[in-house]
């Protein structure tokens, strides 16, 4: 197995050393060297002034190679695991009609879930990184028309979606990497999380069952990792450290920060110390005096790196294990064990003499060196991300390989939508139809050409370092279009006559309430009403004739107010029909309101009321006369609005003795008796005229 070169490059020193894995012994470390930066160009784990870093690479780098004889071109490093991001997110894709999702269709809607997942960070409240490298994703559940699926390829329908967990870093952090590395002739191959590195150094695999506490303490921060179950499960970070303490130190005593740096190294090497202040004047300081000065913030430091743990386990872990320079900061280590309640021998610093199956060179020791083993191991294991770069439309590519990368994958990371990947269909067209729904499908947009080293290919196909990919994105389709005339029924005119005029009876459609003409467009939305030429209904309704109309007139019969409804009366070559009959070529149509006549009244008079002896009779009509506004009129005459119609069954009123028919006379008469009539109490004659309610009496005396 070929060497690796480890770098780690720290807030406050850079590391590097060169190992192989030699199967039987372990890790052989061949070279090591390590060096500080003049000033602080590092804040946060993050490169902040590419050049002084790269000066600080590009010493160890040469080191090294002096050491080996050889030149080194490949590098593998560590980005800090605070900026590790993770999000989980859904996309769906909808069909307006079912169809069979193929293996293109499926990975271009994971990789819009990817793309989601981006968006999402980028919107998230705590984070104002502007741009993310994906290093990798996985699915982790697909639905076919909302059912839960373990597989979409080959199955059909209108809705699909998907859901995927993606890992996300900051670009400016790989990006800084990379441009430090560049500036020294020097090649990513592999990146892993420093937390991650540490933790395959400091914590053997058997070990990781147990519930430990890793805490790498650098200069700016402290990164945490926890065990449990046999893996890291929980990473965190501190954002306090070594130079909080140095800080602490150069305020109380005036002091340029690598004074202050120095001093505070030199505590757990001597009992006194003499160094300058930035003034010039000498000074010199016993141990226990600084420690005082130091013990507030050393505090601080241990009871924020103990709230994150117990924040991240949730209880307190069976051990802390301590690496990185900052560990060695005098009583850190004995105050996270009082504030996790843990034994003295519970917390402990781990150093590379400790370490199982490392050898080789032994110039690199203490707990600084964890790290860059860590990031050795990860390289010689294959367990970190895989880098390399292609090229996509001429544009140089990073990608990481969490796992096997695709086509789909450099084109995400390259800044190209996935939306591109498969021109958009055109869009449908929906109209209504008498009601019934309608829909005109658009053209299928055309896939994206896809060419990598000059040959066809997809977007699931793997990728090696130096692949060319032409891209170019999809067509989307035509949207669909439509006059009214594509879609009308072929039906022929027909002529006829209607209400003794000529005309063409051919079918109609409207737009709305708006007669439409078969080179008018139909858009989208629209609610058609088509009227066929068949039946005597449409005709009516196309001559502007309204059979659903209601028609009355009102008429006064002998002063009461009677109101007659009025219907319609069709006729079709002269014999009545209903609205459903159908309309041939030639017929003669007519459509009126029928006129009803005094005859259909069925008038008839009343009698005159009068009272005889007591005794009511009814005297019945003599005759039938109608009369308009004292006019006779004949039956057959028709009804008019607001006529003012008399029924009467007189022509004079009866006298006397036409009523003595309906008086009932004693069966016996006395002799002598004479007949004696009076009307109202006054005698009358038998010529004396009656008028209705006239009381009468005939009496025999």
């Amino acid at each position: 197995m070929e060497p690796i070169f480890a770098l780690d490059i720290g807030t406050r020193m850079v590391m590097g050393l060169v190992m192989i894995k030699n199967k039987e012994q372990g890790y052989e470390i061949l070279a090591s060297a390590r060096t500080e930066h003049k000033q602080r160009a590092m804040y946060d784990g993050q490169v902040h002034d590419v050049d002084e870093v790269a000066r600080a690479v590009i010493k160890v780098k040469e080191i090294l190679e002096k050491k080996l004889g050889v030149p080194l071109k490949q590098v593998a490093v560590a980005a800090a695991g605070r900026a590790l991001r993770t999000e989980v997110a859904v996309a769906e894709h909808k069909e307006l009609l079912p169809l069979r999702w193929e293996r293109e269709d499926v990975l271009a809607l994971e990789m819009e879930a990817v793309h989601q997942a981006l968006r999402q960070l980028k919107s998230s409240a705590d984070n104002d990184s502007p741009s993310y490298h994906c290093v990798g994703y996985s699915p982790i559940a697909r639905w076919n028309e909302g059912e839960e699926i373990s597989s979409l390829i080959g199955q059909r329908g209108k809705v699909a979606k998907v859901s995927v967990i993606a890992t996300f870093l900051p670009r400016t952090v790989v990006d800084g990497l990379v441009a430090v590395l560049g500036r020294v002739g020097l090649e990513m191959t592999s990146l892993t999380l420093e937390p991650i590195a540490a933790g395959q150094a400091a914590i053997p695999p058997n070990m990781r069952r147990l519930n430990l506490a890793l805490v790498d303490i650098g200069a700016g921060t402290a990164d945490i990792a926890l065990t449990r179950n046999g893996s890291f499960f929980a990473y965190g970070m501190v954002p306090m450290a070594g130079d909080a303490v140095t800080e602490e130190i150069c305020a109380h005593y005036l002091l340029d920060f690598k004074v202050g740096e120095k001093v505070k190294r030199a505590l757990n090497a001597k009992a006194e110390l003499n160094f300058k202040d930035f003034l010039g004047a000498k000074l010199v300081a016993n141990k226990d005096e600084i420690l005082t000065v130091i013990q507030s913030v050393v505090g601080k430091i241990a009871e924020a790196i103990s709230s994150e743990i117990l924040n991240l386990n949730g209880d307190v872990p069976q051990a802390v294990i301590l690496i990185g320079g900052g560990s060695l900061t005098p009583m850190l280590s004995n105050y996270l064990a009082e504030t996790l309640g843990l034994p003295q021998n519970r917390v402990g610093i781990q150093v590379r003499e400790r370490l199982g199956e490392i050898y080789g060179e032994k110039s690199i020791r203490g707990p600084e060196s964890i790290t860059p083993i860590g990031i050795g191991i990860a390289a010689l294991e294959g367990n970190g991300l895989q880098y390399y770069t292609v090229t996509v439309n001429s544009t140089r590519v990073s990608i990481f390989e969490l796992q096997l990368a695709t086509v789909a994958e450099a084109l995400l990371a390259a800044g190209i939508l996935p939306r591109s990947f498969f021109g958009k269909p055109g869009a449908a067209l929906t109209y209504e139809w008498n009601s019934e729904m309608r829909v005109i499908k658009g053209t299928m947009g055309s896939a994206a050409q896809l060419l990598i080293n000059g040959k066809p290919c997809k977007l699931d196909q793997a990728l090696k370092a130096g692949d060319d990919i032409v891209f170019v994105a999809g067509e989307q389709g035509v949207d669909a279009q439509v006059n009214f005339q594509d879609v009308l029924p072929a039906v022929a005119a027909k002529g006829i006559v209607w209400n003794g005029k000529r005309e063409v009876y051919s079918p109609r459609f409207f737009e709305n309430n708006r007669l439409a003409s078969e080179s008018d467009k139909i858009l989208d939305g629209y609610k058609i009403t088509y009227f066929l030429n068949d039946n005597l209904k449409n005709l009516c309704q196309q001559m502007g004739y309204n059979l659903d109309k209601k028609e009355e007139i009102e008429i006064r019969i002998n002063g009461e107010i009677q109101t007659i409804d009025l219907t319609h009366e069709l006729l079709v070559n002269g014999c009545g029909v209903a609205s459903s009959h159908i309309i041939h070529e030639g017929d003669s149509i007519e459509a009126h309101t029928r006129q009803i006549t005094v005859r259909e009244l069925s008038l008839e008079p009343k009698p005159i009321t009068f009272t005889v002896n007591g005794v009511r009779v009814e005297y019945p009509p003599q005759d039938k006369i109608i009369s308009h506004h004292g006019r006779p009129i004949l039956e057959d005459q028709p009804l008019m609005d607001k006529m003012e119609l008399r029924v009467e069954g007189y022509r004079k009123m009866p006298i006397l003795s036409d009523l003595l028919p309906y008086v009932k006379f004693p069966e016996e008469v006395l002799p002598g008796a004479s007949l004696k009539i009076s009307v109202n109490g006054t005698p009358a004659e038998f010529t004396t005229v009656l008028h209705p309610g006239d009381r009468m009496s005939a009496t025999f005396e």
